[in-house]
């Protein structure tokens, strides 16, 4: 099998990896190939300029989408995700008669609600800020393509580098919220399994999947284990309402978990766990 990693960031080389430990031919698109590993052929592409980009091999079979943005910002997704989508589409179309995949890898920001109740792939599609409305215009691009393409909608993505919560209490800058806030997280090696594990479910898998762990969390509940774990005071209450990032909401992953899909870090103490004990590395 040959897998193309268009946009081979951390998240992608992990998926890669575990590709290639099954035989797979593994073919990575970045601006510096010279930091993908030695088990990959690498390209160097840069996604903004499609003009330079080069030809498909017509024998792959499974491609990867893991965009990542140069800002935060509406300019900046709707280059990095809609503008490569509507090329990276086409030429699948024209340069990829064996594709039996695609697999784009977008959040669960495009989701509804936000009063603390379930979602799942069947909820509205109601972005609530403008850089979730160019990850949603990008899945229907790929869903209305023709191609066998799945969306994986990952909830936030935690795990080996990314470690926004360890260094707020770290730092004492955390602080237990006044009110109820639910939040999803996904660790990295679990989003990464997910990719190959639906890349294996060839014609079965579904459009779209939710890919979350089995415990969506309040964020005093992170705080005060991760305070535990580090040996420090758990921190103190906040004098005023947090201003919030991600919608305050439990995300389902019941249908991705009905194909088989078995996590590795079911909650986020077992993945915490492992990043505070340096388990794994986050891929440059």
């Amino acid at each position: 099998m040959h897998v193309l990693l268009v946009s081979a960031g951390d998240v992608a080389i992990e998926a890669g990896l575990r590709f290639a430990s099954t035989g797979a031919e593994v073919t990575g698109w970045r601006r510096n190939s010279s930091k993908l590993p030695s088990e990959f052929t690498g390209q160097d592409v840069d996604l903004l300029q499609p003009a330079s980009w080069p030809q498909i091999n017509p024998d792959t079979e499974v491609v990867v989408f893991t965009p990542v943005p140069a800002a935060r910002t509406y300019e900046a997704y709707t280059r990095s995700y809609l503008e490569v989508a509507k090329e990276l589409a086409a030429r699948l179309q024209d340069q990829a008669p064996k594709l039996k995949r695609f697999i784009y890898v977008s959040s669960s920001a495009v989701s509804g609600g936000g009063d603390g109740e379930w979602i799942d792939e069947s909820t509205e599609v109601a972005p609530n800020r403008a850089t979730s409305e160019v990850l949603a215009d990008t899945e229907r691009v790929f869903l209305d393509s023709g191609l066998p393409v799945t969306v994986l909608r990952a909830s936030g993505i935690y795990g080996p580098g990314r470690n926004h919560l360890i260094n707020q209490v770290r730092d004492a800058s955390a602080r237990m919220p006044l009110e109820s806030h639910w939040t999803n997280r996904i660790h990295r090696d679990d989003l990464a399994q997910a990719i190959v594990h639906v890349a294996q479910l060839g014609a079965a898998a579904e459009p779209i999947y939710m890919v979350t762990d089995n415990e969506p969390a309040q964020v005093g509940e992170i705080y005060a284990f991760l305070a535990q774990q580090l040996n420090l005071p758990v921190p103190p209450q906040a004098t005023e309402p947090a201003v919030r990032r991600a919608a305050n909401r439990r995300i389902r992953n019941d249908k991705l978990l009905a194909t088989g899909f078995t996590l590795q870090f079911p909650g986020f103490r077992e993945g915490y766990a492992s990043v505070l004990a340096g388990e794994s590395t986050r891929h440059a």
